[in-house]
């Protein structure tokens, strides 16, 4: 990225379908790193982002550190500059223990959006949490599973795709 994107360009998402099978596939026999090079790569092709993996800090490593760079010009404006994501490549659903622990990293880096990568998607208890968080802290998290990654994989958008998690969860719609 040499400059900021046009309005235009904002909003264009393309990834080559087969990395992200070949990523997907790693993640799915149990390389860790394969999903958060997967989440890295997924962030990476909407314009005007930038992401750090694996970044340090005294108390906490962080899977990726995402920035969104550019004149603020759509929901993205609501997030302020940085974010931070979290890959979970466990056998099973994230549930409240997880979100609560990654909200606490987010709400340490005054973060006000967060996105996690989980293969397996998330439990009830979760999501409730998800909603509450960001009620009592004003904090975004949404979450990707496999599914939604094949969606992308398909040409779904993940721009698209970030609106109406956040839009869900900033609207209180995600009883639907």
């Amino acid at each position: 990225m040499t400059e900021a994107p046009s309005s235009t360009e904002s909003l264009h998402y393309v990834v080559s379908s087969n990395y992200v099978s070949w990523l997907l596939d790693r993640a799915k026999s149990g390389d860790d790193a394969a999903l958060e090079d997967l989440a890295e790569y997924l962030i990476s092709c909407i314009a005007g982002s930038r992401c750090t993996k694996r970044q340090q800090s005294p108390s906490t490593e962080y899977d990726l550190v995402c920035s969104i760079e550019g004149i603020p010009m759509d929901f993205r404006a609501e997030w302020g500059r940085y974010f931070v994501c979290e890959c979970k490549n466990s056998k099973h659903k994230i549930d409240f223990t997880d979100f609560a622990k990654f909200c606490r990293v987010l709400d340490s880096v005054k973060v006000r959006f967060g996105i996690v990568f989980s293969r397996m998607g998330m439990q009830d208890s979760a999501r409730r949490e998800q909603q509450k968080i960001f009620q009592d802290r004003g904090i975004a998290l949404v979450v990707f599973d496999e599914a939604d990654i094949e969606r992308i994989m398909e040409g779904e958008n993940l721009v698209t795709l970030l609106r109406e998690r956040y839009e869900a969860i900033r609207l209180d719609l995600l009883s639907g």
